[in-house]
């Protein structure tokens, strides 16, 4: 047996290969035997209660460590296990039984000297409290010392939870070089395994959760897979899968790959079901309903975004932006405000402003979508990233298409499309390349239109976005010379006349009409090839081969 712990080296070879219910097992049968009393063992055994999702049990066991700890004079070890005990309870909103466990420690520390690196550690909340109370100047400068004296006592697991705090103050600063200079180095000493498998797996999960806040698509992504390759290493682990599933479906909803971000997304409400943070599933089930969204599966959509909600997760914006494509855009408006109203931060309300922009325009509310697209732009002037430019340019090119300056909206919609392409997120970019079409419609590229608008319909079809193929597709056929049913045979030839620059009376004389049908039918023929002008229209008759184009 180990002399210190207590514990077989066999026992122990288990937990660091990440074997951890083999580990517990064991573990278990040692206590059952009596041969588990030391702080040290305790605390070993309460890890691997945790990483197999035993929270209760963990939480028992931290309870006897502190005991052993205590009873044998062993006061920083003591305060160091009431620290951990007080903040899993707050994770798990436990606060009143968090604060009580906190504060046992804050006494061992002070009564130490507070010359020690658990005095650091205690200076966490009070990073996560001055963030909470949006005071990033304070957390900043909290988490700088915490860091400090992580460094001045060689305690691994500190310093790097207070680097990650100065990173995440800095990008709530807006200062996103620091930011992402501070969690890339935290990163490195994470996927090289100095930390313990708990501060492990919480500083993956913040880094990755901090990255989507304010949408770092590309460092989500990389720090996601590497969580990834960390679970899959350890077979046995409970603790953070659930979260790195949640994680790996966003990613892989926005890449593309959308029926593994569904399995990692159902897998994640399994696992999350299995073990005691139900409640935390909320996330995995508006991922499924997401999912379901896109591709036009509403009702099936309907009963994830319900499961999530009665998780406590609002299933906002993708509830209001369903009901919108379903013809409610007065209760999809009320429902995205709503959600505005209750999001309190930049952050919180930049994962909405891009539904709530959609929907205001779609009802014809311009200036409300305009004011939402200039927050958009301020927040992305606060935290600049690629994902927010990207949108920023969709939307300018929105408001520039609603106000019929389409020259400016083609410009917009490039630059979001090159911005998407190398972000590579072929939903959105198809999105932007089908608003492309339809500027470049109404300026007389009918050519280009019907290229961009197929090369759209490509896109959702090999996605399985049907809604999106579908408009793809509607537009292609109101552009197309071979449907009959876009124009009547009077129609084309009102169009050709048209199309020759003769005015309406000109046009009743020659066929024969009176004024009034000839006005008729050019108003039709606009709105049926959704030409916004006379032009647009010539140039689509054009486009269609239905006349010579007479600069050729």
């Amino acid at each position: 047996m180990d002399p210190v712990t207590g514990i077989s080296p066999e026992i122990v070879a288990l937990a660091r290969s990440g074997e951890w219910e083999a580990a517990f097992v064991k573990m278990s049968h040692l206590d059952d035997t009596g041969q588990m009393t030391g702080g040290d063992d305790l605390r070993n055994f309460a890890e691997a209660a945790y990483m197999t999702g035993r929270e209760d049990k963990y939480f028992d066991l931290m309870g006897r460590a502190f005991d052993a700890y205590s009873n044998s004079g062993a006061a920083l070890p003591a305060a160091r296990t009431a620290f951990w005990t007080g903040l899993t309870l707050m994770f798990r909103g436990e606060h009143g039984r968090g604060g009580g466990w906190l504060a046992r420690a804050g006494h061992l520390v002070k009564d130490e000297g507070n010359d020690c690196a658990e005095a650091g550690y205690l200076l966490l909340p009070r990073v996560e409290m001055s963030f909470a109370a949006g005071d990033n100047n304070a957390a900043l400068d909290i988490a700088a010392s915490a860091l400090k004296v992580g460094e001045r006592h060689d305690d691994e697991d500190l310093s790097v939870l207070a680097r990650h705090l100065v990173g995440r103050a800095y990008l709530a600063l807006g200062d996103m070089h620091q930011g992402l200079s501070a969690l890339d180095e935290t990163m490195v000493s994470i996927t090289e395994g100095r930390s313990s498998p708990i501060v492990t797996g919480l500083i993956y999960c913040s880094v990755i959760e901090a990255c989507q806040r304010y949408q770092i698509v590309r460092r989500a992504s990389e720090w996601t897979e590497a969580l990834s390759s960390w679970c899959k290493k350890q077979p046995e682990l409970v603790a953070f899968t659930g979260r790195c599933l949640i994680h790996r479906s966003e990613i892989l909803l926005f890449d593309g790959r959308w029926s593994e971000a569904a399995v990692e997304a159902d897998a994640a409400i399994r696992r999350l079901a299995e073990g005691p943070s139900t409640h935390h599933a909320g996330p995995a089930h508006y991922q499924q309903g997401e999912l379901h969204r896109l591709r036009g599966e509403y009702e099936a959509a309907d009963e994830s975004f319900q499961a999530a909600s009665s998780l406590g997760f609002d299933p906002q914006p993708g509830l209001a932006l369903m009901r919108l494509k379903q013809g409610a855009g007065r209760s999809a408006s009320a429902a995205i405000r709503r959600a505005l109203a209750a999001a309190d931060g930049q952050t919180k309300r930049m994962r909405l402003l891009g539904a709530a922009f959609e929907i205001a325009l779609a009802i014809g509310d311009r200036e409300e979508a305009r004011a939402f697209c200039d927050e958009t732009r301020a927040i992305g002037e606060a935290h600049p990233s690629d994902a927010i430019a990207a949108s920023l340019a969709e939307m300018r090119g929105d408001l520039a298409a609603a106000d019929k300056d389409f020259e400016d909206a083609v410009n917009l919609y490039s630059k979001s499309a090159r911005l998407w392409r190398e972000l590579a997120c072929p939903y959105r970019l198809a999105r932007v390349r089908l608003r492309a079409a339809r500027t470049s419609a109404a300026l007389g590229d009918v050519e280009g239109a019907l290229a961009e608008a197929r090369a759209a319909s490509q896109a959702f079809a090999s996605l399985g976005a049907g809604p999106g193929q579908q408009d793809a597709e509607l537009f292609i056929r109101k552009h197309t010379q071979g449907d009959k049913a876009i124009l009547t045979r009077r129609q084309i030839e009102v169009l050709r006349l048209v199309a020759r620059g003769l005015t309406n009376r000109e046009i009743a004389e020659c066929l024969g009409l009176s004024d009034r049908t000839v006005d008729r039918h050019v108003s039709d023929i606009l709105n049926r090839i959704d030409a916004p002008t006379r032009a647009a229209a010539a140039a689509f008759a054009v486009g269609s081969g239905l006349v010579a184009d007479p600069g050729g």
